[in-house]
């Protein structure tokens, strides 16, 4: 009898995480926590207590809350310090109009053919758009699902920059689209996101990047004029 053919296989030691790694999933983390609102406006990032959270020196915390700082998410401030900032109507309205604007641009700079996993992926998203109405209001499980559409849409464009702006962008403003969810009917909600995903994959699916264009701008256009039936001046 072999032995060594019974001898169990041995187990690959896990690979250390490496700085930037680290660094972009502690960045991504509160990043989303910031744009459901678990953070909301006004809430101060405590170095510390993120530090021990998250089992590392307050140097990256630091890296991590500058790039925030950078990208409009938060500020710092004399004698408080870290501050999850807010968005201004007007701010809110700019950032609308300049995403409309990139959302015609995905669809002719450097475009990605649609792979069998992407148009799988956006079946997968729409099913949970579905398991949402099974039960009561969730809203940041359906803020979680926004930034799942948002991540996909970011891989239809092989233009690092533009993926980049679309990000910052979205980023910005998703949490005021989150704050007044509790005013608008929950299926209303859901419906504008399941028919975005609806009509992207069927685009998608026909090779119509300009059509996936053009569904994005639309569904941003929705979501604005939605939004306006409650601020005046929007």
């Amino acid at each position: 009898m072999n032995s060594e053919a019974n001898a169990p296989t041995p187990i690959e030691p896990m690979r250390r995480e490496t700085q930037a790694e680290r660094f972009e999933r502690i960045y991504k983390v509160i990043r989303e926590r910031i744009s459901v609102l678990e953070y909301g406006p006004g809430t101060v990032l405590n170095e510390g207590l993120l530090s021990e959270e998250f089992d590392v020196s307050r140097t990256p915390i630091r890296s991590v809350l500058q790039r925030l700082n950078y990208e409009g998410l938060v500020t710092t401030r004399n004698g408080v310090g870290t501050i999850v900032t807010e968005v201004d109507v007007k701010t809110f309205k700019d950032i609308y109009a300049l995403r409309m604007r990139l959302a015609e641009d995905m669809s002719v700079l450097s475009p990605v053919a649609p792979s069998p996993q992407m148009l799988n992926e956006f079946h997968r998203l729409r099913e949970k758009v579905r398991k949402l109405r099974e039960g009561p209001p969730d809203h940041k499980a359906y803020a979680r699902l926004c930034n799942a559409v948002h991540e996909q849409q970011l891989e239809l464009t092989e233009n690092k920059v533009l993926a980049e702006i679309n990000d910052l962008l979205y980023y910005r403003a998703a949490r005021v689209w989150l704050a007044f969810l509790p005013n608008i009917e929950w299926d209303e909600v859901l419906e504008i996101l399941e028919n975005e995903i609806a009509d992207t994959t069927r685009a998608l699916e026909l090779g119509d990047m300009h059509g996936v264009g053009n569904v994005r701008r639309q569904n941003l256009f929705i979501i604005l004029k939605t939004i306006g039936r409650f601020l005046v001046g929007v």
